[in-house]
């Protein structure tokens, strides 16, 4: 008792008035002295309030709460210690607890040694070394691939070192600098009797700062009435700008004029119904200041036409690929790069605009134009990226909303895919519909551009993404016809669906897809490539809430709900799942490729109904489980969800759940394509190589 007493006995001489005021300068006396002498800190982080839809930044927090939280710490320690050794009244203890916050206090101001300060400085000697020797181009995050390092994705600048200074000074009181953007970006809107163009340059306006817009302009194709009279009470901060043709010349000389009146560093094209989301220029210009030579193409989204804005959840793309007819189609993978852009939606440097030219002078009207500004950027020393942060959402056209639907007619029309074939092809024009190019196309405008630009052939396109080309079964093997061994007729496309025909009357086809992760080999599946019964690994599997003497034993009767943990349900079948790290050396079903694809086309074999397959753009990256047809060893095609193809009497195919009993199939005629042998000799003469990026 007396030794409880005796601890407060300090404030009980004192009084409750200097115990308390006592107290408060243990607690608030440093940390207020050092917001006083550091006043820059407090102004960091009201001059630097956070973006529209971000936190505070986490470095400019650090700055001032870092300091602050041990200065705390440090006081209430103090005081702790005082009324734990009874030591409260002696005036000692606060002052050696002071006299540790000053130093503190000095050191992050700077003002005492700096025993790091040599080894920092050395280290900002090699930085800076480092950075002479990029050419002055900022350095880059690593986003794609070793071999992609410096292509994406600009690191923010490094402070600029005004005077010598130790560590902890440089790292608590020099100002955060984040990524300055350098130049301001011109937004071109090509628009022709559009609805939409009002609410599309305001959301702009309102979403791109004053200091990053440099204009907005609109480039009317002839509207009737004219577009400007919807637009004349646009706010003059908005910097808009109405340029009008007399007569309606298309999309692409509508963006031609758009690109060659824009003032900015950067140009934006963007069609004239979509509505951009917050900061959608940051990702976009850090791209471009990063390669001059570029395109970029913000993450596209879907338009919610009443909102204006984005679609909440929904879904987002930007990448495109090509076949051999210059039809382009949609895909998505892990890599940012982009072999080919969809058309309205694209970024540039006004340098790149200039020095590339812009667009085929001689095509007109709507497509082709993606087409040949992606090739032009890949062959001619440029490349094509995505913006992953970047949204703007875009309003589709579709039928069943009229709200969507287009307000005019173009009659002016080339074919503009025949015109990149004629340009870009090289020795793969003959496969362009067939062989049927037409060769009088007169392309030689561009194609002189193309020979000042010292662009490259065709085959480092296909080769760059062989990944695509090669990998996604586009240069195939075989092409062949597939046959019915029960009735010797073969499949035949027929619109959307698929029928037998004579074989003289079939059509072509060839394995293609990627094969996607935990895709089954064919002893997984139960059969081998003689067509003999594959064994099953011995000993007891866990199915989920049982066990079973097999995978095979699982389901007993409830199939895909009862085969799980050790098992996966797979093309119909439960099968052990594999944890053998050499997985992806066994042989793959459909020999490395997923499904079946029409030559030719864009189509591949899609959902299988009763009435056998239907046809449908091809994912070539295997992703779309209805689109997984193999080839077994016993000659069945077996689909994703355990049926068979079978073939019913007269011309129709049919779906079959036992596969036993389904018809085997052959492959007949089977050649090499031309597109393959072509592919092949080009790669050998330019002496390209298998390190060279592939996606």
């Amino acid at each position: 008792m007396p030794r409880v007493g005796s601890s407060r006995s300090g404030a009980s001489r004192d009084g409750p008035g200097a115990w308390l005021l006592r107290r408060c300068l243990l607690c608030w006396l440093a940390p207020l002295a050092f917001l006083l002498l550091a006043p820059g800190l407090v102004h960091e982080l009201r001059s630097n309030p956070p973006a529209e839809g971000e936190a505070q930044d986490l470095d400019t927090l650090g700055v001032v709460m870092g300091p602050l939280a041990l200065l705390l710490g440090a006081s209430l320690l103090g005081a702790a210690g005082a009324s734990v050794c009874g030591r409260a009244g002696e005036w000692w203890l606060p002052g050696m607890q002071l006299l540790v916050q000053i130093l503190i206090i000095c050191y992050f101001l700077g003002l005492l040694p700096d025993v790091t300060g040599s080894a920092a400085a050395e280290l900002s000697e090699q930085q800076a070394k480092a950075s002479s020797d990029s050419q002055g181009l900022p350095r880059a995050v690593l986003r794609a691939g070793p071999s992609e390092q410096s292509e994406l994705q600009p690191a923010a600048p490094a402070p600029p070192q005004l005077l010598p200074q130790p560590a902890a000074a440089r790292r608590f009181l020099a100002p955060q600098r984040k990524a300055q953007i350098t130049g301001r970006i011109s937004v071109v809107l090509p628009c022709l009797n559009e609805p939409y163009a009002r609410k599309t340059v305001q959301s702009f306006c309102d979403r791109t700062p004053q200091d990053v817009l440099e204009e907005i302009l609109v480039v009317d194709d002839a509207s009737q009435p004219p577009i400007e009279e919807k637009l004349h009470d646009i706010d003059a901060k908005c910097r808009m700008r109405v340029l009008r043709h007399k007569e309606s010349l298309g999309l692409m000389i509508a963006k031609q004029t758009g690109g060659d009146a824009a003032t900015g560093k950067y140009i934006g094209f963007y069609d004239c119904h979509v509505a951009p989301a917050p900061n959608w220029y940051k990702e976009t210009i850090h791209l471009l200041e990063a390669k001059s030579r570029r395109l970029v193409v913000p993450m596209i989204a879907d338009l919610d036409l009443d909102a204006w804005d984005e679609k909440p959840h929904g879904a987002l793309t930007a990448k495109c690929y090509i076949n051999f007819n210059a039809d382009f189609w949609w895909y998505d993978d892990e890599s940012d790069f982009i072999p080919v852009i969809s058309g309205g939606l694209v970024a540039t440097t006004r340098d790149w605009w200039a020095e590339s030219g812009g667009f085929d002078p001689g095509m007109h009207g709507w497509g082709g134009e993606n087409t040949d500004q992606s090739l032009r950027a890949w062959l001619c020393g440029g490349d094509v990226v995505r913006a992953k942060s970047s949204h703007v959402a875009h309003m589709w056209r579709t039928d069943s909303d009229s709200r969507t639907l287009s307000k005019y007619h173009l009659p002016h029309k080339t074919d503009n895919l025949a015109r990149v074939a004629a340009l870009w092809f090289g020795d793969f024009k003959e496969k362009f519909r067939e062989g049927t190019l037409d060769p009088n196309i007169d392309v030689s405008a561009a194609k002189s551009r193309m020979e000042a630009l010292q662009c490259k052939p065709f085959v480092y396109f296909l080769h760059r993404f062989r990944k695509i080309f090669v990998g996604g079964g586009m240069l195939p093997e075989k092409v062949f016809k597939i046959r019915s061994m029960r009735t010797q007729n073969c499949i035949m496309k027929a619109g959307s669906n698929f029928r037998m025909s004579p074989c003289s009357s079939a059509s072509w086809f060839h394995l293609a897809n990627m094969v996607p992760p935990n895709f089954p080999s064919l002893e997984e599946l139960g059969v081998t490539r003689s067509g003999e019964k594959a064994t099953e690994p011995e000993g007891q599997v866990t199915c989920g809430g049982h066990r079973a003497p097999s995978c095979a034993e699982c389901p007993q009767g409830h199939g895909e709900e009862w085969c799980h943990m050790d098992c996966a349900w797979v093309f119909g079948n439960c099968i052990r799942r594999s944890t053998d790290s050499s997985q992806s050396q066994k042989p793959r079903l459909g020999e490395d490729f997923s499904g079946i694809r029409s030559w030719n086309t864009m189509e591949c074999w899609d959902r299988l109904d009763p009435t056998g397959p239907i046809a449908y753009f091809c994912d070539l990256t295997g992703g779309n489980f209805n689109q997984q047809y193999v080839f077994d060893g016993t000659g069945r095609i077996r689909h994703h969800s355990g049926s068979c193809v079978d073939d019913a009497q007269g011309t129709t195919l049919k779906a079959v759940n036992d596969c036993n009993g389904a018809a085997q199939w052959e492959k007949i005629e089977s050649f090499v394509p031309s597109e393959t042998t072509t592919y092949k000799d080009a790669v050998q003469r330019h002496g390209l190589t298998e390190d060279l990026p592939d996606s």
